[in-house]
């Protein structure tokens, strides 16, 4: 791999970077972490943790900063439908 300068980064990598950070908070994350607390929930394994535990402990295999926040309410909703 070859060294690139500031402005290279910024200008080419930054950006793509960005835009695949961006697209796995909206489209793969969300689904991957209601598969882990769905499949976690029906198997009996979730810990008596808070919700905010269990959603961050999925997201951590992603490596990506996401405001867990925004995601707890349509999360709670979504289960609360399911259940």
């Amino acid at each position: 791999m070859c060294d690139i300068t500031e402005e290279e980064y910024e200008k080419i990598y930054l950006p793509v970077s960005i835009n695949f950070n961006n697209y796995l908070k909206e489209f793969i994350i969300p689904y991957v972490v209601a598969f882990y607390i769905a499949d976690s929930f029906y198997k009996k394994v979730l810990s008596k943790a808070p919700f905010y535990n269990h959603i961050n402990s999925a997201i951590d295999v992603f490596n990506v900063r996401c405001d867990i926040d925004k995601l707890i309410p349509s999360y709670k909703k979504d289960i609360k439908n399911k259940i």
